[in-house]
């Protein structure tokens, strides 16, 4: 097997459907190869253009033996065409959509040239002329008997049979010499010359992912995975009159409430959309939009609205929270033959059990089993704190969850800095964080904190964008985010409700700081985190 660098891909590589040609060629040149063969995939290079402007790029392979010599590859998936009048290339994707592309062996000469003037400057290159070359992998197409591609000599290409079957012989053919008898004065790069590859662009320039692209990656797989669950649930929802849709955190509850107002809105439905929670409403009505006959309302709302306004559809997020008493208001809204959906929380370890309401607004019961937010680890630390019908975590595995065990003086100092360690030293949005506390008092607290780090802040109703949301956990209920840190205490950390709530916001990246020790939440953190410092 030949030395790869990285040795394997990372998951927001091999999850990247963008990356998917890249990824089947990675496979076969590290299959295909032996030892002696060293490949560098996704080499970034930077220059300066003779005007003095800078320039930069990336090789998508540089493929290594000490004695054949050193080929730069370039990539392009898809069914990929050249139009001579117009000189321009373009890959239609498994859609059949057509997307523009750069001239992929001009990209391929580039690197090529730039990356060959860093290796010179090494003392440890050969003095002779090493054997460079260049080559265009499509590893969807075949040749169609034209001799030359885009103006290129197809000999340069290798095509879906090559890759396939004849890797090794198609790019030794690339390497061998082109003169004709004894006197050639390339060499190939030796042991010495491998070495100042590695040091040029292996060991400085190994494949650093940024945090946010990998939990990036975690959530684009999960979202694949949610659209389909959702499309089920609501198909099913459909054929009932009312309906209690209960899951766990995660299970798409909220997107599922918002896929249903706005198609019975557009079927030109009267429709309301309720809830509790004010972060939650304002974030509905950001999602939705302003839609023909589709209100969207907090339960306040409703109570003080004038007149008894009556609907074809009435639709309740977070329904556990909802008081018995106002089901009659909701029930009240709800038109002659109309339709009554309540999303329901059935962790039934800190809420109402499900069997009560939908006896009391005799309802069809519609379970959601499958959590499509939380990555597997953030999932094993909300599973202890879960007790209700069975939820299987479908998402990416995920960062490990870390712990932070301080005392309540110092958590607001150590929440700080780990906000400021995300944004700051691992490079994630203000917007894509959220700092979950217990209650306003410790918001108004790390808010100050924060701010003397020179961060952004907003709540979760203005959701300020480029600002780190700070909110209460109550408040956030319903909500998530890419990465959360909750803050708590050891009141807070004893609470089911809020430890639940909390844990469960974080779609990819979960870090808790606070006194934890011997609580509730500590507990479900117990062996399932990291500890920080």
């Amino acid at each position: 097997m030949a030395i790869m660098w990285p040795r394997s891909l990372p998951r927001w590589v091999t999850q990247d459907p963008r990356r998917s040609a890249e990824c089947k060629v990675y496979s076969q040149l590290a299959q295909s190869l032996d030892d002696a063969w060293s490949v560098y995939y996704s080499r970034p290079w930077w220059g300066v253009s003779p005007t003095g402007g800078e320039i930069d790029g990336e090789a998508d392979f540089v493929v290594a033996h000490p004695e054949w010599g050193v080929l730069f590859l370039e990539v392009k998936g898809g069914l990929v065409a050249h139009d001579p009048k117009t000189g321009k290339w373009t890959s239609k994707d498994r859609n059949g959509v057509s997307h523009g592309i750069k001239d992929p062996m001009g990209q391929a000469m580039k690197s090529k040239h730039e990356l060959h003037k860093k290796f010179r400057v090494d003392s440890l290159w050969p003095a002779r002329r090493v054997r460079i070359r260049h080559g265009v992998v499509l590893p969807d197409c075949n040749p169609t008997g034209v001799h030359l591609v885009g103006g290129y000599e197809q000999e340069l290409f290798c095509f879906a049979t090559d890759l396939k079957g004849g890797l090794v012989e198609w790019l030794t053919s690339r390497l061998r010499s082109h003169s004709k008898g004894p006197s050639d004065q390339e060499v190939g790069p030796g042991v010495a010359g491998i070495s100042v590859i590695d040091r040029t662009i292996a060991a400085p320039a190994r494949l650093a992912v940024p945090l946010h692209r990998e939990l990036e990656a975690d959530m684009a797989q999960q979202d694949i995975l949610l659209t389909g669950a959702q499309m089920q649930a609501i198909v099913f929802i459909d054929t009932l009159e009312r309906a209690v849709v209960e899951g766990g955190a995660g299970t798409g509850k909220t997107v599922i409430a918002s896929e249903l107002v706005a198609k019975y809105a557009g079927n030109g439905k009267r429709t309301l959309l309720c809830c509790l929670s004010e972060p939650l409403a304002g974030a509905l009505r950001k999602r939705l939009g302003k839609r023909p006959r589709l209100d969207v309302m907090t339960l306040s709302d409703l109570r003080a609205a004038s007149g008894e306004a009556r609907y074809d559809a009435v639709v309740v997020d977070e329904g556990q929270d909802v008081e018995w008493s106002d089901w009659d208001l909701l029930e009240g809204r709800v038109d002659d033959g109309g339709w009554l959906r309540v999303l329901f929380d059935s962790n039934q370890a800190v809420y109402r059990a499900r069997d009560d309401l939908e006896t009391r607004l005799q309802a069809r019961s519609v379970p959601l089993r499958l959590n499509l937010r939380n990555s597997l680890r953030i999932a094993e630390v909300t599973e202890p704190l879960y007790r209700g019908p069975l939820i299987t975590c479908f998402g990416a595995e995920g960062k490990q969850p870390v712990l932070i065990e301080c005392s309540a003086a110092d958590s607001i100092s150590q929440a700080a800095a780990s906000v400021r360690e995300l944004v700051r030293g691992q490079g994630l949005p203000c917007s894509d964080v959220a700092v979950l506390v217990p209650d306003n008092r410790s918001a108004e607290k790390i808010t100050s904190g924060l701010k003397a780090l020179g961060l952004r802040v907003t709540d979760a109703m203005a959701h300020t964008s480029g600002a780190v949301v700070v909110e209460t956990i109550a408040r956030f209920k319903g909500l998530e985010a890419m990465a959360v840190v909750v803050l708590t205490d050891r009141l807070c950390a004893n609470n089911a409700e809020l430890s639940y709530v909390g844990v469960s916001r974080g779609r990819a990246l979960l870090v808790v700081v606070g006194p934890t020790l011997g609580t509730k939440l500590g507990q479900a953190l117990d062996g399932r985190c990291d500890v920080g410092p």
